[in-house]
C-alpha cells in the first residue's frame, strides 16, 4: 500500500491534465498512487486515461464538481496521506517529498499548505497557505507578492486544495469536503472545520507548485459567480461560532455589499450573485443541521479562533478589495 494517495479532479482538461501527470513521473519521493477522478469529461480526456499505465482511474458519468469529484477519489484511495492537486498544476520535483516530511515532523498537523506560484510568472505567488477573514471569506496569502517572500514554515488558517496534504486520521475526525458546495470555498469549509476541532495546518515554503491561475475554472464563466455567492454563505452558516457571528455581523454586511459591487454591478452578474444568495437561504434547514454537529464539536476556545482570523479592515485588505472595485 502506497503511503500517499494523490487525488487529482479532471473535468474536459485534457491536456493541461497529461502536462501535470507527467511532471508527477520526476517527484523525488516515489510512495504515492496516483488517482485520477474523471468528472464525465467528453474532449478526449477518458480515452487518454486509459492509455497510461500509471494512475488508477475513477470515471464519473456526471460532473460532481470539485467537491464530488475529490470524495469519489477519497473512496479508492489507499493511503494514510492524502494529496490533492489540480489539473492545472505543475508540481516542483521534491513537492511531495517536502509536504510530507513535514506532516512527519508534526502530529498537530493535519494539513500542509504549499507555495503556489503563477505558471507565467514565476516569480509572483498564488498563495503561501489561505487565511479567512472575520467575514468568513477565505483569502490567499500573499497572491501577488513576489514568490522570494514567505520563506518560512509557519502555521497557517488553512491550504488550498488545489497543492494540499492531508492526514487521514485528519479526514475521518473532521470529514472531507462537502459535496453540497460542488465548486469554490469547499477548501475554506474544511479549513475551518479542522481549526474547530484543534487541528493544525502548516505552511511548507519549500512545497512549490507552478499553477495556472483559472485555467480549470475559465470556461464556466458566469457559475463561478454563483457558487461563490452561494457558498459564502455555506461557510459562515456552517462554521462560525454564534457569538463570533455576533461580534463580526456588521463585517459580514460590509463583505457581501463588496462583493456585490464587484461581481454584481462591475462585471454585471449580480443576477447570478442574488440567485446564489437566494439558495443559500433555501438550503437553510440542511445547513443548520450540518451546523449543530460542528459547533457541538468545537474543541478550541473562541479567543483562539480570533487570533488565527483575519481583521475584515487589515490596510492590506481594504486597500486590495477597493483596487479590485475601481481599477
Amino acid at each position: 500500500m502506497s503511503r500517499v494517495s494523490l487525488i487529482i479532479v479532471n473535468w474536459n482538461g485534457k491536456e493541461m491534465l497529461a502536462d501535470c501527470l507527467d511532471s508527477l513521473g520526476g517527484q523525488s519521493y516515489r510512495d504515492f498512487e496516483t488517482i485520477v477522478v474523471d468528472n464525465g469529461s467528453t474532449d478526449g480526456s477518458p480515452e487518454m486515461l486509459r492509455r497510461r499505465a500509471d494512475v488508477k482511474v475513477v470515471a464519473l458519468r456526471e460532473n460532481r464538481g470539485f467537491a464530488g469529484g475529490n470524495v469519489a477519489g477519497l473512496g479508492a484511495a489507499e493511503g494514510d496521506l492524502v494529496a490533492l492537486l489540480n489539473n492545472d498544476t505543475l508540481p516542483d520535483r521534491d513537492w511531495l517529498k517536502e509536504l510530507v516530511g513535514a506532516m512527519e515532523a508534526d502530529d498537530k498537523v493535519g494539513t500542509c499548505a504549499s507555495k503556489l506560484v503563477r505558471h507565467d510568472r514565476t516569480d509572483i505567488l498564488d498563495t503561501a497557505g489561505d487565511g479567512c477573514v472575520t467575514s468568513g471569506k477565505g483569502i490567499k496569502i500573499g497572491h501577488g507578492e513576489p514568490s522570494s517572500g514567505y520563506r518560512e514554515k509557519r502555521y497557517v488558517f488553512g491550504a488550498c486544495a488545489g497543492a494540499a496534504l492531508y492526514r487521514r486520521k485528519m479526514i475521518e475526525d473532521v470529514g472531507f469536503l462537502d459535496e453540497d458546495f460542488f465548486l469554490d470555498c469547499e477548501d475554506t469549509d474544511l479549513n475551518f472545520r479542522s481549526q474547530l476541532l484543534g487541528w493544525k495546518c502548516v505552511f511548507v515554503p519549500t512545497a512549490v507548485v507552478r499553477h495556472r491561475v483559472g485555467a480549470s475554472v475559465s470556461r464556466i464563466g458566469g457559475r463561478v459567480v454563483y457558487y461563490l455567492s452561494r457558498n459564502d454563505e455555506y461557510v459562515w452558516v456552517k462554521n462560525m461560532p454564534a457569538l463570533l457571528m455576533l461580534r463580526y455581523w456588521h463585517h459580514k454586511v460590509i463583505q457581501e455589499l463588496a462583493a456585490f459591487a464587484y461581481f454584481g454591478l462591475k462585471k454585471g452578474q449580480w443576477a447570478a450573485f442574488l440567485k446564489g444568495k437566494l439558495d443559500a437561504l433555501r438550503a437553510l434547514p440542511v445547513l443548520i443541521r450540518k451546523r449543530k454537529g460542528i459547533q457541538r464539536g468545537r474543541r478550541v476556545s473562541l479567543a483562539y479562533l480570533r487570533s488565527i482570523l483575519t481583521p475584515l479592515f487589515r490596510a492590506s485588505l481594504v486597500k486590495a478589495k477597493l483596487k479590485r472595485i475601481f481599477e
